[in-house]
């Protein structure tokens, strides 16, 4: 957050010609006059706002955006694309994109809702490895969504050096909010009675219990499986989801998912630290937060003493 104010502040020395101590006066100024009531980052938009300073139309970096923005525009690369989904909810359906954004600064997720943007990935003119342009794009949840106001073509620039993969910040459960892509370092606390399901193994859709996928009928299903832990990480707790592949990265084989061998695979495992990567989803049926786990890595002591040595 402190990092997204900074580059905010820079973005408004550099367009109004104010030294960053005169905006931080204004902003203080501003705060006091709203006894306190706005976010710094709020206060500083309605200084540049006063400056005549309109955001609207300039392009920024995937590092500057902010939760809250409504029209950012921003150009970088598609380097990891997902299959569309279909979703159908309160009497809604739809399909939705999703890619991961990338640009020499950071990386985003990015959520796509229209379908004239949609049939731009089903037929194959925006793909993974593409530079595009993106306008007026909404920042929720630290993901950029894009909606039937916002625009997304191919770009003329030449991008070199972007961010490989997702970006993650390491945060404590406590402070996690839904939608962060974030990392977490805790304890298993707790790890439940495993759970198994059959998808289809052409589209990993869920198969019947009669074995037929909605797509492709009668399918021979795969048996897939899925995890729920407790993390705590002192601040706080969270349960956790994990499917197959993480299972695994967890140090948790198929084969010892099995009743009498996740008995004592589970005794092992429980009481050990490991740096969860994923996002934080909302639990509708329990009303609360969920840490759906992407990448599980062991911990590194000597790295993490280096890291700490550093700081």
């Amino acid at each position: 957050m402190q990092q997204n104010y900074t580059q905010l502040l820079e973005r408004i020395s550099r367009t109004s010609g104010l030294s960053i101590g005169d905006l931080e006066r204004k902003i203080e100024a501003k705060r006091a006059k709203l006894s306190g009531l706005i976010s710094k980052e709020g206060a500083a938009q309605i200084v540049a706002s006063e400056l005549g300073i309109n955001f609207d139309k300039e392009k920024i970096k995937i590092s500057e955006m902010m939760s809250g923005m409504k029209k950012a525009n921003v150009t970088g690369k598609i380097i990891q694309m997902f299959p569309i989904r279909e979703y159908n909810k309160n009497n809604r359906q739809g399909k939705i994109g999703v890619f991961i954004f990338s640009d020499e600064t950071s990386s985003i997720r990015t959520v796509l809702w229209d379908t004239n943007h949609i049939d731009l990935i089903e037929q194959g003119k925006i793909k993974e490895g593409d530079v595009v342009d993106i306008t007026n794009a909404s920042v929720r949840n630290s993901e950029l969504h894009l909606t039937g106001f916002s625009d997304i073509k191919l770009s003329n620039e030449v991008l070199e050096n972007v961010v490989e993969k997702l970006v993650v910040q390491e945060r404590n459960i406590l402070d996690l909010k839904i939608g962060n892509n974030v990392k977490i370092r805790a304890l298993v606390v707790q790890i439940f009675e495993p759970r198994f399901f059959t998808v289809c193994p052409v589209c990993s859709k869920k198969v019947s219990e009669i074995g037929e996928c909605k797509e492709h009928e009668k399918v021979a299903g795969e048996r897939r499986a899925l995890l729920n832990l407790v993390l705590d990480d002192g601040s706080e707790t969270i349960r956790t989801v994990l499917f197959s592949e993480q299972i695994e990265l967890l140090g948790i084989k198929k084969e010892e998912l099995e009743p009498e061998a996740f008995l004592t695979k589970r005794k092992e495992i429980l009481g050990s630290e490991f740096l969860f990567s994923g996002q934080v989803r909302e639990n509708k049926f329990f009303n609360n937060q969920e840490f759906f786990a992407t990448d599980i890595e062991k911990i590194d002591i000597e790295k993490l003493i280096e890291q700490l040595e550093k700081s």
